[in-house]
């Protein structure tokens, strides 16, 4: 994915570069919001553009980069809890639950001849 992304970017750099060469001597008008620059030379123009896409691309790169820690971070504490809760019913005794079945069983069965002993 890195060799990608590089691969794009020495592109897009060296279209630059071309399109800066080839009209170096280009003056243009420039309008942002209510500010208005004359006669400005394409190539600087170009360079300032690209050079503030790359920021707020960083910019966009840390913001998802925190985002990602934070659910990564959340989810590593989750699966310990989980492990945590894992081991501790792992570790339950296993006679203690036989005998709860056991008793379980026998209040049926108790019952059942205490209703016959008292129809008799």
């Amino acid at each position: 994915m890195v060799l990608f992304v590089l691969l794009w970017a020495a592109i897009f750099t060296i279209v630059g570069m071309i399109i800066g060469t080839q009209n170096g001597n280009t003056l243009v008008d420039v309008s942002i919001l209510i500010w208005t620059f004359r006669d400005l030379p394409l190539t600087l123009v170009l360079i300032e553009t690209f050079a503030i896409g790359i920021f707020f691309t960083i910019l966009v790169a840390i913001i998802d980069e925190f985002r990602l820690k934070n659910r990564i971070w959340r989810s590593q504490n989750e699966i310990k809890a989980l492990k945590k809760e894992l081991s501790t019913l792992r570790n339950i005794p296993l006679q203690d639950t036989m005998i709860e079945k056991n008793e379980e069983k026998e209040k049926p069965q108790e019952e059942k001849t205490v209703k016959q002993k008292e129809s008799k």
